[in-house]
């Protein structure tokens, strides 16, 4: 496992690096908003970005950017017309947003791009030749509070079933699962949790049938983060037990001699989209490393990460980051 930290720009600074050398990109670059006057916010990263990005992932390697809401379409088209298949969108929603004019809405969410590298053959054969191609569901499910089933096929998460670490197999699937709950394509801060708490009141969720899935590719093997997720299903609460739920202590915006960055995300969401795209020993790649948020997320997972920084004024964040992940 390490750590790299090149200052430059991210498309000269990509250039180096070997075709097909990255597991996972993970990143969150510029929206194109002017955001409080930045020059590096000026315009979100177009097709020339994107075809390096392409270079660079193994064939099945994912890519995770966020985006603006009023910009974000062009991030996504510059990520589609590059070559990467667009294999979703996922919404952090949260709370702590606030208008930027007296003529808009309050930000309350922020779209994240999911692009795939195209391969050949099938999914299976791909995972077991490069060790990329599907998402770590298991790795990600959601937690709850039962113990698990006293009988059928057990998988905890991250594990194999009938095949190699970076094998494909067969799981059993159910929206009852053992490890957890499947996770959705939002996310919650723990602000729009509690309003959403608040609104559905408390349910039940009871146990099910289960059913067998064929050739289902959810599980990369273990990860670093496994023993933070917690097994059982059959619980109550509120609806946001539903969807992943990121928290951000306030110590996570490092400040040195008075330069903080102004779009931090919290440590916990980064390290869920990390283990959900990066397969054991892969290498995660950050073209826009910022404060260096996703090193720390990658290095806390087990993964190795390089991360690409312009502005010389936030490499001191990054390092601060790197300094504690070492403590």
């Amino acid at each position: 496992m390490t750590a790299t930290v090149l200052h430059g720009e991210c498309i000269a600074e990509m250039r180096n690096l070997a075709d097909a050398s990255i597991a996972a990109i993970v990143t969150d670059p510029p929206y194109g908003l002017g955001f409080m006057g930045k020059a590096w916010d000026d315009l979100p990263p177009g097709e020339e970005w994107a075809r390096e990005c392409l270079r660079v992932l193994k064939p099945g390697g994912h890519m995770l950017a966020f985006g603006g809401t009023r910009t974000w379409h062009r991030l996504a088209v510059a990520v589609e017309d590059a070559g990467l298949e667009i294999r979703d969108s996922i919404a952090w929603l949260y709370g702590s947003g606030f208008p930027k004019a007296k003529n808009v809405l309050k930000p309350a969410f922020e779209p994240i791009v999911v692009g795939r590298k195209p391969f050949r053959g099938s999914e299976r054969a791909n995972i077991a030749a490069h060790g990329t191609g599907a998402l770590n569901i298991d790795a990600c499910r959601l937690p709850t509070t039962d113990r698990w089933a006293a009988s059928g096929v057990r998988s905890a998460p991250g594990s194999v079933l009938n095949g190699s670490a970076s094998g494909a197999f067969n799981v059993s699937v159910s929206s009852t699962h053992e490890a957890g709950r499947w996770p959705a394509n939002v996310i919650l801060d723990e602000d729009q949790a509690a309003a959403l708490d608040e609104q559905s009141g408390v349910s039940s969720s009871s146990r099910v049938g289960r059913r067998s899935g064929k050739n289902d590719t959810t599980s990369l093997g273990r990860f670093a983060g496994q023993a933070e997720v917690k097994m059982g299903h059959d619980d109550q609460g509120g609806a946001s037990r539903f969807f992943y739920c990121a928290k951000a202590p306030k110590n996570e915006r490092p400040v040195i001699d008075g330069v903080a960055h102004p779009t931090v995300k919290p440590l916990s969401l980064m390290r869920w989209l990390v283990r959900l795209v990066t397969p054991p020993g892969g290498t995660v790649l950050d073209p826009f490393a910022g404060s260096g948020t996703t090193l720390e997320a990658a290095i806390h997972e087990g993964f190795s990460v390089i991360g690409i920084e312009r502005e010389a004024e936030y490499l001191p964040l990054i390092q601060a980051r790197m300094d504690r992940v070492a403590a």
